[in-house]
This record gives structure tokens, sequence and C-alpha cells, in this order.
């Protein structure tokens, strides 16, 4: 079984559905291209995060399932904090609602 995508730009998502797994696995990606300061990498990496930690509660209605997610960043500029968390949230329920 492949994994599958969505997109919101600014943000890829990229999840495999595994089982046996306690809870859902998330990894954070910027890439260097887009940005060539790691400050600049970094500080997009912990709005990711962010972004996920408080929204993450939206994937817990989905019974039994848990997922492997990459979240990949796609833009080209230091993002506000509140469009990384605007797409976060668009992501993780375009997730619950397809697999519940």
């Amino acid at each position: 079984m492949e994994g599958k995508t969505h997109s919101k730009f600014p943000i890829k998502l990229f999840f495999l559905p595994k089982e046996n797994l306690e809870t859902n696995l998330a990894a954070f990606a910027v890439p260097k291209r887009n940005f060539k300061s790691a400050v600049d990498r970094n500080r997009v990496k912990r709005q990711l995060r962010e972004a996920y930690r408080l929204n993450k509660e939206l994937l817990d209605e989905i019974h039994g399932k848990k997922f492997v997610m990459l979240f990949l960043f796609l833009g080209k500029v230091k993002p506000q904090y509140a469009e990384v968390e605007k797409a976060m949230v668009k992501l993780l329920k375009k997730l619950r609602d397809e697999n519940s």
C-alpha cells in the first residue's frame, strides 16, 4: 500500500495509514532550496509543529486509525503563523473526513 498526499498551499501532507501505532507520527520538512538560512528553515518548522500541536485533536475522531505523516512546506517566503495554521487545519480536516 502506498502513501497518499493532500495539498493546501503552502503545505503538502504526505500520509500513510498504519495499524498498531499508539499515536500519530508527524515529521516536518522545509526545503533548503527555498530557504538558504537554517534560521529561517527552523522558524518555519517551529510554526508547522506548533500548528500541528494545537490542532492534532482533529485526528482523534478517527477510530483505530493512526497515520505516519510528513508536512512539507512549499512556500518560497517566510509565512505568517495564521497562514500556516489555516492550511494545517484544512489538511487535518480533509484527512479526518476522508478516513472516518
